[in-house]
């Protein structure tokens, strides 16, 4: 073990070591709530850090401000383990950045966890203390009573550990996954005096995702899908082979954190993050039963298209459901080639005809710049979404590959990107993870980009989109399609706007994230 660790070993023998979790840029950081409740449960004090946050599709690299700030908390609370939450790999650079002001100016320990530590273990390791890879919170509360009790912390599963010399560190096996989510703790949404965020030159104390209208929260963990550009795919079949991967609470669960938060917070909806809605069919009707009795606030879900059906939305939308997330990705040729996903365009075209029917709102997430789709995609992708029955709204992202992923391995072995193309070296997701028409792409992807953000927009006849689609002359000057676009953007940032200051939803945080009409996100 390096010096750090020794010192942290040797200072917190008998007492509870002083742990800081730091989420960089990212206020709603479900781990670092989680990790945070499990610690303070087992004894342990711990402090949240919220370091920044994204504002309207753009990350602002640390101030030295910022980074004195952060060192003055580690030191104020004597903080004796910090650890780092790296939920991207494009958040690499930055948490390097962190932890050299860490260590130059404070004794703390520095641990990193989260996706890329947990798939890029050997690389981490260089610049943390510790690396903790996988499932976290048994892991960390177990590290820390280790360090109470003056146990040797070299073998804790799921660690791994800085030697003394350049390269040299212990890497721990993996524990096995939870099995039953419903023994974890629910995530710490008090606590107040231990939840500090550090944005705009000054530290403010407290939760800053208290009094947002939304509560978003999950109820699985895992997915059952393999999508090429999704981290799941990769720690099934790599990091947790053999293993259940997809695994869900009990709705008595998931209710009862919601009733417990409601005691802190005012929220007026629900929005469940799981990767995909848990739909096994006695798990839904227990569900269907117990939300709208014992919570009865309106939800929302993320979906993919092969569980859709009719008698399962239904029973959702009478216990509430009345918005869905779900991935369309590209054109047919390119979402099952690319992406891996299979689906065909009638049973989209049919799903976004039952949502209409249902009274459901559906969001669609589509993927662009990729390397591979033609025109002929693009006209198809048109085409599709032309068919779907308002309201709808787009969500646009620009394709980020992930290291380790299968998405990664396709166009490298393809020789449609390189290593400079996969997030941790590559930053893009810091300016372009949801899109906008400003970023330097070809002018034709730039064209249908803005043809097809027009088709969300009710005010925008269809009858006058079709034939911008066949206009040659536009896809090489796309300049007239671009600014109706962001005029028709405009329009409607400012209608749900005054809607969402009607209905007391207009928060400071979406302010903050939002009011930039530099960066404006193409919807």
């Amino acid at each position: 073990m390096n010096e750090r660790i020794e010192h942290l070993t040797q200072s917190t023998r008998g007492r509870s070591p002083r742990i800081g979790i730091v989420s960089m840029y990212d206020v709603e950081n479900n781990a670092v709530r989680i990790l945070a409740s499990g610690l303070r449960e087992a004894g342990h004090p711990t402090t949240e850090i919220y370091f920044k946050d994204w504002i309207s599709n753009h990350i602002d690299p640390a101030t030295d401000q910022e980074l004195d700030d952060l060192v003055k908390i580690i030191q104020d609370r004597s903080l004796d383990l910090v650890c780092i939450s790296i939920r991207a790999s494009a958040y690499y650079m930055g948490a390097r950045h962190l932890t050299d002001a860490i260590h130059q100016r404070t004794q703390a320990t520095v641990l990193w966890g989260g996706m890329h530590p947990t798939l890029m273990g050997a690389q981490c390791i260089e610049d943390a203390d510790m690396v903790l890879q996988g499932e976290g919170e048994l892991a960390l509360v177990e590290l820390a009573n280790r360090l109470r009790d003056g146990v040797d912390v070299s073998d804790t599963g799921n660690v791994w550990l800085k030697g003394k010399a350049p390269g040299e560190y212990t890497k721990n096996a993996l524990r096995p996954l939870v099995d039953d989510l419903d023994t974890l703790p629910f995530r710490d949404y008090h606590s107040h005096q231990d939840k500090l965020f550090i944005w705009g030159g000054k530290v403010t104390t407290g939760d800053p995702m208290h009094g947002d209208p939304v509560f978003q929260m999950m109820g699985s963990r895992g997915c059952i899908y393999k999508c090429s550009y999704c981290y799941n795919s990769t720690y099934k079949k790599d990091v947790y082979p053999g293993q259940r991967w997809f695994r869900v609470r009990s709705p008595a669960s998931m209710v009862a954190e919601i009733q417990a938060a409601r005691k802190h917070w005012d929220f007026k909806r629900i929005r469940f993050d799981d990767e995909v809605f848990n739909f096994q069919i006695d798990w839904l009707k227990d569900f269907c039963e117990r939300y709208p009795r014992d919570v009865g606030l309106p939800f929302e879900i993320f979906i993919e298209p092969k569980l859709v059906n009719e008698e399962r939305m239904t029973m959702l939308r009478d216990a509430g459901l009345v918005a869905v997330y779900m991935g369309v990705q590209s054109s047919e040729r390119v979402t099952g080639h690319l992406y891996d996903r299979r689906v065909k365009n009638q049973t989209i075209g049919d799903i976004a005809q039952l949502y209409h029917k249902l009274g459901i709102k559906p969001h669609f997430q589509l993927i662009f710049d990729d390397p591979v789709s033609t025109d002929e995609d693009k006209q198809k992708l048109f085409e599709l979404i032309s068919t779907f029955p308002h309201p709808f709204d787009l969500y646009l992202f620009s394709m980020t590959v992930f290291p380790g992923s299968e998405l990664n391995h396709k166009l490298l072995e393809s020789g449609l990107i390189s290593e400079y193309d996969i997030e941790g070296t590559n930053t893009k997701i810091f300016y372009q993870h949801r899109v906008n028409l400003e970023y330097p792409r070809p002018v034709e992807d730039t064209f249908w980009i803005a043809l097809i953000q027009l088709l969300s927009k009710p005010f925008v006849p269809r009858r006058a989109l079709r034939p911008l689609a066949r206009s040659s002359f536009l896809k090489q000057h796309p300049w007239p399609v671009i600014q109706l676009a962001h005029a028709a953007n405009y329009v409607k940032m400012g209608t749900t706007a005054v809607r969402m200051a009607k209905n007391g939803e207009m928060t400071k945080t979406l302010m903050r994230r939002w009011l930039s009409f530099d960066r404006v996100i193409t919807t």
